[in-house]
């Protein structure tokens, strides 16, 4: 009997690989979405600390400078939305489930975003989806976790959306002046979406400004653009900003003025992004300056320079402390799209692409499964008693507190007891506080101290078998141990 053998080209194979690792990544999101833990990605128990505010019928944004001294660091539409999907649903409260609610939206708006990268490829540049579908996994697979419950997710989402209809409107020529016009007011509606979910959305409104004043010399053409925009951000005000605008900018401006570091940029981006990155930053690069060279194509001038701009724009903001992986998204995504430009004009040949991306994918594919939430899988059992514990010490501290009383607590994103005693838990978004906004001066938190000489504070919160002496620069020693809760123990104030 004979054996039929079989080949697969290299290309199939490479292709098999990507979509069997997004598809391992994407069990590995599930499981970490529908998880007890804390916290999987940058501190975006910040986020759904916005939320829960909503959920519970709190204004969004205060003034950090008064108790609970919070910093909601992002604009509003990411938790508005989340916030009424929890209504809808029924979640209410429920710390864990709206946990993984936001998580699981976050997972989704990735899907879209993916899908959407895929049909522009396939429609609008009229590749194959053999080479479509991997390139678009390509971005799925550089989504670091440190956004898998941020607000960035939906941020991009319109980000590739924006995109979508500018390239409609400068890609085919076909297109009448009419639908031009409206591809860019509903660009412009889009990018305002854009701004409204993350502050750096402001790049992309600059930068198809730029591109329709300054290279189309188009004032015409920037009026539909900039009037969509305008609209979209003027209902925002009257929809999303019930919030004084003074509070807004106390929040999303001076709270994410976390200061230049230059140290962080070398630990964080140099050594654990660029470096493993390289070969895709490059890339990216390059495919530039070959677009660049049709100058006098508006196409390949769109997605040319918007691939130098956010490259840009990315390494100059990457600076703060603060920064990560993330902020390099948006120029994988015009990378991606000027690959799939420069393979439709035949600049890259299918078996030149081939041969490329085999090279490159050993190097790629061990980054892509890097730092994706794989170690956490271990830490879930635990994650779920930590959580039980956390209810047990909100639900011990809770019914012991007057109107205008407070628990302050030794951690945060470590575990969700700042989310299980909601509007009781004092610096409910401490690394922002404490480690960047304070240091710096934007924010002194001087109320703090009145509060623990008017004994507004009467219970502290700690990990087993450790004492809070000292908090910012204010004396604790008036607190004794009261009980302890698995890992945590409780500190009452002397009378």
């Amino acid at each position: 009997m004979k054996i039929k053998s079989f080949t697969i080209s290299p290309g199939s194979l490479l292709t098999f690989i990507i979509v069997l690792m997004s598809l391992s990544l994407f069990i590995l999101r599930i499981n970490l979405s529908l998880s007890y833990l804390p916290e999987i990605g940058g501190v975006s128990i910040n986020v759904l600390y916005g939320i829960i505010r909503l959920v519970s019928g709190s204004d969004l944004y205060t003034n950090p400078e008064f108790a609970p001294f919070p910093i909601i660091q992002y604009m509003p539409l990411h938790f508005h939305i989340v916030a009424f999907l929890s209504k809808v649903i029924g979640i209410n409260n429920d710390v864990h489930n709206m946990m993984a609610l936001n998580r699981l939206f976050c997972l989704l708006i990735d899907l879209i975003t993916v899908y959407l990268l895929g049909k522009t490829l396939i429609h609008s540049f009229n590749l194959s989806k053999n080479i479509a579908w991997p390139l678009a996994l390509i971005y799925f697979l550089s989504i670091p976790s440190i956004i898998y419950g941020r607000v960035d997710n939906l941020y991009l989402l319109f980000f590739m959306t924006t995109l979508v209809f500018f390239i409609k409107f400068t890609l085919n020529e076909s297109t009448t002046e009419k639908d031009k016009k409206k591809y860019l007011f509903i660009a412009g509606i889009l990018c305002g979406l854009c701004i409204l979910t993350k502050q750096t959305g402001i790049f992309l409104a600059v930068f198809c400004s730029i591109y329709l004043l300054l290279y189309l010399k188009s004032f015409r053409q920037f009026f539909f653009f900039g009037g969509g925009l305008i609209i979209t951000l003027g209902i925002s005000l009257l929809l999303l900003f019930p919030e004084s605008l003074h509070l807004v900018k106390l929040n999303v401006i001076d709270g994410v003025k976390n200061g230049i570091n230059a140290n962080w940029f070398f630990e964080v981006l140099l050594k654990n992004f660029f470096m493993k990155y390289s070969y895709i930053l490059a890339t990216g690069i390059f495919v530039s300056a070959l677009l660049w060279k049709n100058y006098k194509n508006t196409g390949y001038v769109f997605v040319g320079a918007g691939i130098a701009w956010y490259f840009l724009t990315a390494t100059a903001t990457a600076f703060k402390a603060g920064s990560g992986s993330n902020y390099y998204l948006e120029y994988i995504i015009f990378s991606i799209l000027g690959v799939a430009l420069l393979i439709k004009s035949k600049v890259f040949t299918h078996p030149h692409i081939t041969l490329f991306a085999l090279i490159l994918s050993p190097f790629f594919l061990v980054a892509a499964a890097n730092d994706k939430g794989w170690g956490d899988i271990g830490l879930m059992k635990k994650a779920k008693k930590n959580y039980s514990n956390c209810i047990e010490v909100a639900n011990y501290l809770k019914p012991k507190l007057q109107k205008g009383e407070w628990v302050l607590t030794d951690f945060h994103k470590e575990n969700t007891l700042n989310l299980q005693l909601s509007d009781r838990a004092l610096f409910p978004c401490r690394e922002v506080a404490l480690y960047f906004t304070r240091p710096i001066g934007v924010f002194h938190f001087k109320e703090f101290e009145s509060l623990i000489k008017n004994k507004k504070i009467p219970y502290l919160v700690t990990k087993k078998g450790e004492l809070l002496e000292v908090f910012i620069d204010v004396p604790l020693t008036q607190y004794e141990p009261d009980t302890t809760i698995g890992n945590f123990q409780i500190f009452k104030r002397l009378n």
